[in-house]
Parts: C-alpha cells; sequence; structure tokens
C-alpha cells in the first residue's frame, strides 16, 4: 500500500505457522507452495487452508548449496560471521518454480532442484494422475473421496482443468462412473475371497457394499442423478450376497 511517494507499507494478508525450518519457499501456482525444510523434505502446501497435502523426502538428490559464495571463499573469507553461518544452509538458485506450465492455470507447477550430479523436476499432479495413482495403489474409495472433491469443488491443489465449470464436472463424472465400474468388477472378482464359510463372506460384503459405497452412492446421487442403467449401479443396488 502506497500513501505517497516517500512512504511504503506493507499489509499483511494471511500468516502461516510451520513446525520445521526453512530452506526455500517457491510458488508452484496461485494456490500451493512447495516449502523445502533443512533436513531437505519438501512440504506442498495449499496455501488458503495451510494444509499440508504431500512431504517428499529429496536427500537423494543431494542438493547443491551455495556456501563458498557466502563464505566468500574466494577472497579469504572477509565476511560477517552472521552470513558465513547462513552459507551453510545458503540454496541460492539451487530451488527454483519455474520450467513448465500448469494445465488450466497460472503458474509453473514445476520445481527445480541442482543437485551434486543432475537437475531434477518435480511436477505437480494433475487431478487424472492423482486417481490413477490411487487406482494403482487400489485405493478405491480413497479415489472415489478424492473424485468426488473434484467434482463438488472441495479438492486443494487441482491441477490440469482443461476445461471450466459443466464442462469439467462432466469429465470428473465420467472418471467416477468408469471407478465405479472398476471397484465393482473387482469387489465380485479378483478381492473377493474364492473360498470360506459363509460368515466370512457375508463380512467381505458388510466392508465392500456397506461401507465403502456410502462413498459410491453419495457420488452417484451428486454427479448423475441416479443413472439405474449404468452396470455399476445395477451391481451396487443389489443385495449383500447377491
Amino acid at each position: 500500500m502506497c500513501r505517497d511517494d516517500d512512504v511504503v507499507r506493507v499489509v499483511p494478508l494471511q500468516r502461516t505457522d510451520v513446525a520445521y525450518k526453512l530452506l526455500s519457499v517457491s510458488w508452484m501456482n496461485s494456490h500451493t507452495m512447495t516449502l523445502v525444510d533443512v533436513t531437505e523434505r519438501a512440504h506442498v502446501v495449499d496455501v488458503r487452508s495451510d494444509d499440508e497435502l504431500e512431504v517428499l523426502d529429496l536427500s537423494s538428490v543431494r542438493l547443491v548449496y551455495a556456501s563458498s559464495f557466502y563464505k566468500s571463499l574466494a577472497t579469504g573469507g572477509n565476511v560477517s560471521r552472521a552470513l558465513a553461518c547462513a552459507g551453510e544452509r545458503a540454496c541460492y538458485q539451487s530451488v527454483v518454480s519455474g520450467g513448465g506450465s500448469c494445465a488450466g492455470g497460472a503458474g509453473s507447477c514445476q520445481l527445480l532442484l541442482l543437485g551434486l550430479r543432475a537437475v531434477h523436476a518435480l511436477t505437480l499432479r494433475t487431478w487424472s494422475d492423482r486417481l490413477d495413482v490411487l487406482v494403482r495403489r487400489d485405493c478405491y474409495a480413497a479415489a472415489l473421496q478424492l473424485a468426488r472433491s473434484f467434482y463438488d469443488g472441495s479438492a486443494r491443489a487441482v491441477v490440469g482443468r482443461r476445461a471450466a465449470g459443466d464442462r469439467h464436472r462432466a469429465q470428473v463424472a465420467e472418471r467416477i462412473m468408469e471407478l465405479l465400474g472398476r471397484y465393482v468388477a473387482l469387489s465380485m472378482t479378483k478381492l473377493c475371497p474364492s473360498h470360506g464359510k459363509l460368515e466370512e463372506l457375508e463380512t467381505y460384503f458388510e466392508v465392500y457394499y456397506i461401507q465403502y459405497p456410502t462413498v459410491a452412492f453419495s457420488a452417484l446421487t451428486l454427479l448423475v442423478g441416479r443413472q439405474e442403467g449404468h452396470p455399476a449401479c445395477k451391481k451396487l443396488s443389489g443385495g449383500v450376497l447377491a
């Protein structure tokens, strides 16, 4: 805020407190930052909510520090003790936000790291890639919950939206129906016990058809208005031991 030519005032808009010592702060886009701490761990943080979305260990990168410049070793180390101390953890130009662009939004969405033997790039996953990661881990309940948050707009650090409004919701709706179809098929084939007592089978279906469908049915009701003709809906609407 500038009142006149000689007086400039800064108005704080938001304060974020963290439980670790910061090494670097980089903006990935207008909603997401990556904080690197002194133990070389990257914390992906949603700015608006202060939620920590992911933590990544960077020790294998072997980050390059600019200690020689801060300590002025080339000129005999003629610097203050404070500057020399800061040089122990100075990563000037070793952690840079840039090198790529976010699909569907402003920002780089990429963090470049200068390692001892290579340059490493960390990129925010698109919303579709985040679902794929959970599917590869067979975490279908978590994938459905995340997909619903993409649909209703409550998800954090959403990257890769190539459409806006109803078009994006339609794309997410298609992914949810796909997830439901795969989830139901697996729960009745690969994941289903091939033999055992009736009680074990009842317990299995109580987990897969009572607890998990709470997420599934809420997603269906939210976005597709009960598409009874869809195979996933038909299977989910059957009895527990159908």
